[in-house]
């Protein structure tokens, strides 16, 4: 038996402490349906409680000096959602104020956690409540004053101060402003909540407000509309309309400086920002860089700009050296939580030819509104070094056969016999090489195209998958290496440029490649390409 006393001490400490500790993390609440009322008036008084505990932890004997006491009514529940468990235990009971002024229902206290008291205005006579009763229009704007163009966020929220199903025909009203463009930035979110002793229901959105001119303009909050029934089986049931009144907000728009020049930009902040990739995903970090011809360069320019809607912002327009092939991807948009938009634009050069090259700086001018003056972000350019592909190199001349001068010669020993047996085998290879061509392809062409056979299967497959950035790559590597015929070479890039168009245009649409690759694998190198012409040598 004493072997087993530690066993039984430390689990009494264990329980002890996860008693301690649920007793500390125990939260309460009281909430009444309505806190101005008359002498007899029923309401419900709610108490929650987020841990599954004893109906008897509530006592409700503190409440009979002041009020009427009906039987209270007790129910909890466990809630397990994506693994989380969640306990409530609530407490309801109908009371009514036995004398009129001001009266307050106390605290209600369980281990650590208590309430916080509720006070109630008590009147002689039943007093109808209005639309301000019921319903509490709040609002929040950012900026109080803007300039044409610029944008700021409104927050509206509308607090119903009755129980929801007492709504009828309940209508959302959206935000008024001549002269402003407003438009909703999310879907109305709701939620139950307690404010001020009332348990309440909130209606949260958020709106987006774009000036166009200048001048001075008063927005008009959102709120609810309909009707609302109110009253008791003692006292009868009344219908209440809500008068649709809201709030003003107003807003002030400056005009645009007269000395400012250039497209007009305005926001309170903005941040320009590249990147450059080469064609094996290495990122640049430095001003300069050497590739070959073929390959390619990945520009990514991305602008973030605070009260600025993607409409607004600019297109950048990006003039680039006629020795690069550019495709530019469609620009793409995000909104951010804190209010501003991302646009990132993409381009990708191949290198066309050899040589050294500058890509240009992009600048972004805008208006400054905080500052209230103009500034200019930009990124920087690139310079790049295109060194020429091996197979792209003229192949080199054969010597040219000096001349001899003839002199006689005396004693010629053995130079005669010599000179034959070369005679020989020079009239021999020629025979040998005509014979060669007559009959067609020689060995060494069927080796140089097995060697390049990888390029080009690489290029039908990413045509065939769609992948126009790594195709048009591939299609100027096998274009220069294979020295295709300028015609083909030109019925395939027409083909390139419609596959380019229809995947990554404007508007995308479907494109089918089987005949680009038809065009790719039936061609031929000309005779006089650098492969053909090495495979002879």
């Amino acid at each position: 038996m004493i072997r087993f006393k530690p066993l039984i001490t430390t689990i009494t400490l264990v329980t002890g402490l996860a008693c301690s500790f649920s007793s500390w993390a125990l939260n309460m609440t009281a909430s009444v349906s309505k806190t101005n009322v008359s002498k007899d008036e029923v309401i419900q008084l709610k108490i929650v409680a987020d841990e599954r505990l004893d109906g008897e932890k509530v006592n409700f004997d503190a409440l009979s000096n002041d009020f009427y006491v009906g039987r209270p009514s007790f129910s909890s529940s466990v809630n397990i959602i994506n693994m989380k468990r969640t306990d409530t235990s609530v407490w309801t009971v109908s009371i009514a104020p036995q004398k009129t002024g001001t009266i307050t229902i106390p605290s209600f206290k369980v281990a650590d956690a208590t309430t916080d008291p509720i006070t109630l205005k008590v009147t002689a006579g039943e007093q109808v409540p209005t639309t301000d009763d019921i319903i509490e229009v709040r609002s929040k704007i950012g900026k109080k004053e803007l300039y044409p163009n610029e944008s700021t966020k409104l927050d509206a929220r509308i607090i119903v101060k009755v129980d929801p199903r007492r709504l009828q025909n309940p209508n959302l009203t959206q935000p008024l402003a001549p002269g402003l463009k407003i438009e909703p930035l999310s879907e109305p979110k709701q939620y139950q909540a307690v404010l001020d002793g009332v348990e309440v229901l909130i209606i949260d959105q958020e709106f987006r407000v774009t000036a166009s001119s200048s001048g001075d303009f008063s927005i008009k909050v959102p709120t609810l509309t309909g009707v609302v029934r109110y009253g008791n089986s003692r006292t009868g049931t009344r219908i209440i309309t809500l008068d649709g009144k809201s709030p003003q907000v107003a807003l002030k728009v400056l005009p645009v400086p007269e000395s400012y020049q250039g497209a007009w930009l305005p926001t309170s902040q903005l941040d320009l920002t590249q990147s450059w990739q080469l064609n094996n995903n290495q990122q640049l970090s430095g001003d300069s860089v050497v590739i070959d011809e073929g390959d390619s360069l990945t520009r990514t320019i991305t602008l973030k700009a605070m009260g600025l809607g993607a409409s607004q912002l600019p297109d950048l327009t990006i003039t680039n050296p006629d020795s690069f092939r550019v495709y530019s991807e469609k620009p793409s948009f995000a909104n951010n939580d804190d209010g501003s938009v991302t646009m990132t634009t993409k381009q990708v050069l191949i290198a066309k030819q050899s040589g050294e090259f500058s890509l240009p700086t992009v600048p972004v001018q805008w208006w400054d509104s905080v500052n209230k003056k103009a500034q200019i972000s930009e990124v920087k350019g690139l310079n790049v070094t295109v060194n020429a592909s091996a197979s792209s190199s003229d192949v080199p001349a054969l010597p040219k056969p000096t001349s001899n001068n003839t002199h006689p010669i005396k004693n010629s020993g053995y130079w005669p016999m010599l000179t034959a047996l070369f005679a020989c085998l020079w009239l021999f290879s020629t025979v040998m090489w005509l014979r060669a061509r007559k009959q067609g392809p020689s060995l060494a062409p069927k080796i140089s195209t097995e060697k390049h056979l990888p390029v080009k299967a690489e290029l039908i497959k990413a045509v065939q998958q769609g992948d126009v950035i790594r195709a048009q790559s591939l299609l100027e590597q096998w274009l220069t290496t294979e020295g295709i015929d300028l015609e083909d070479a030109k019925a395939i890039r027409d083909e390139m440029n419609l596959m380019s168009g229809s995947l990554m245009g404007k508007a995308p649409s479907k494109w089918n490649s089987d005949k680009l690759v038809s065009l790719i694998r039936g061609v031929k190198p000309r005779a006089d390409s650098p492969t053909s012409t090495l495979a002879r040598l």
